[in-house]
């Protein structure tokens, strides 16, 4: 299983959600950590970064294998968490 860490960001972003949109998105973020030997990651066009999607959502996050840590970027709807990035 990989390390998890939260940005500043992605952690203020994640704490104004409701609670059942909030909880989902840790379930997912940790079926990543759990699953990320077995999933075809594909990096954002023109960045470092991959994104998670759950609903509406999206998870961009940066992965060091060697490492073996994922780093959650930020938390938002689709069309404003790219912009931010």
């Amino acid at each position: 299983m990989y390390e998890v860490i939260i940005s500043d960001r992605a952690k203020k972003r994640l704490s104004k959600l409701p609670r059942a949109i909030g909880d989902d998105i840790v379930r997912k973020i940790y079926w990543l950590a759990e699953n990320t030997d077995a999933i075809a990651h594909e990096r954002l066009q023109g960045r470092r970064e991959y994104s998670l999607h759950c609903g509406q959502y999206r998870i961009p996050y940066s992965l060091d294998r060697m490492n073996k840590v994922i780093t959650i970027e930020d938390i938002g709807k689709h069309d404003e968490v790219y912009r931010r990035l």
